[in-house]
């Protein structure tokens, strides 16, 4: 009995689910797509999770080619991994987690024109945490603030796919495969793989949904100086506290701190409303807002006062 016939056979007693481990293809669909774009799928492995001053000790992408109205995915055309020494012994949990140790960084360097050659020829940079991914290149990486991005953990609705958990090694599991994870090119090869699929519930390629949403334009609300005793009714409609959040007040005052909220561009007129008359209470509102593309969608041009 070979592995297909033992897997089909485990499956259809109906008390075996199979998964198999992730051998990534040179091809996923043959031919040549209509709207052919270039895609990168990234991830990077840091000596922590502070965005402003954390560092880089390994970065994998794959690039790829795609099409833009389907989001079928073509041809592998590149992948990459490399290590970086951040100049300081690991941490022993970064150790734990990564199995990356001091000796395997001691002189190593990232090789920025190989890694620069491919980010200048993509449509479209993809991260599984695009926020963190994205902020930690733009310090290391100016191109990478320049150019679109995307973000499986967010651009896909996995809730209403019945994926309950947004890890990525348990998203591969749900649509049955496994990988070795926490290295950085295993997990960029395995966020394509995911695209790759059709979801779950919906029957649509995951690829599709992550473009669809990426074309979303959104527009990020700052609540400054909003009332303490809103903060319950701020907190309830999903604005999040930006403790790092600086602005000037209208007495030209230092301000620091502010709730924020991005929302898709049909409910743009009723935020803004809902500002004005349930937070300000029909003061001055002081309020401003940041339009959202995929251009500064996760950058850390997002979150700042310059609008």
């Amino acid at each position: 009995m070979n592995d297909l016939e033992a897997k089909t056979q485990l499956e259809k007693s109906g008390q075996f689910k199979v998964i198999e481990r992730l051998n990534p293809p040179a091809v996923y669909q043959s031919g040549s797509p209509n709207t052919p774009r270039i895609g990168i799928v990234l991830d990077t492995e840091t000596t922590g999770l502070d965005t402003n001053k954390d560092k880089i000790i390994e970065l994998g992408f794959v690039a790829f080619e795609y099409d833009a109205g389907s989001g079928f995915i073509y041809r592998i055309l590149h992948s990459y991994g490399g290590f970086e020494d951040p100049g300081e012994p690991l941490q022993d949990i970064i150790k734990q987690v990564t199995g990356i140790n001091d000796d395997m960084l001691k002189g190593q360097h990232l090789d920025d024109d190989e890694i620069h050659t491919w980010l200048a020829k993509s449509d479209l940079i993809i991260a599984h945490n695009a926020a963190f991914d994205r902020q930690m290149l733009e310090r290391r990486m100016q191109i990478t603030a320049q150019t679109n991005w995307a973000c499986t953990f967010n651009d896909i609705n996995w809730q209403d796919e019945g994926i309950t958990s947004l890890k990525l090694d348990y998203i591969a599991y749900k649509l049955g495969y496994f990988f070795e994870g926490h290295r950085a090119l295993n997990d960029a090869q395995a966020t394509l793989h995911l695209l790759s699929q059709p979801l779950p519930e919906s029957g649509k390629l995951a690829m599709a949904e992550l473009l669809n949403h990426a074309r979303f334009k959104s527009r990020r609300f700052f609540a400054m100086g909003a009332p303490f005793d809103k903060k319950d009714d701020l907190k309830a409609r999903g604005y999040r506290w930006m403790a790092d959040f600086s602005y000037t007040d209208s007495y030209g005052k230092s301000k620091q701190g502010v709730w924020s909220i991005a929302t898709n561009e049909e409910n743009i007129e009723a935020e803004q409303q809902w500002l004005t008359e349930k937070i300000y209470a029909g003061k001055k509102a002081l309020f401003t807002f940041k339009d959202i593309t995929a251009v500064n969608r996760y950058s850390a041009q997002e979150f700042s006062a310059d609008t």
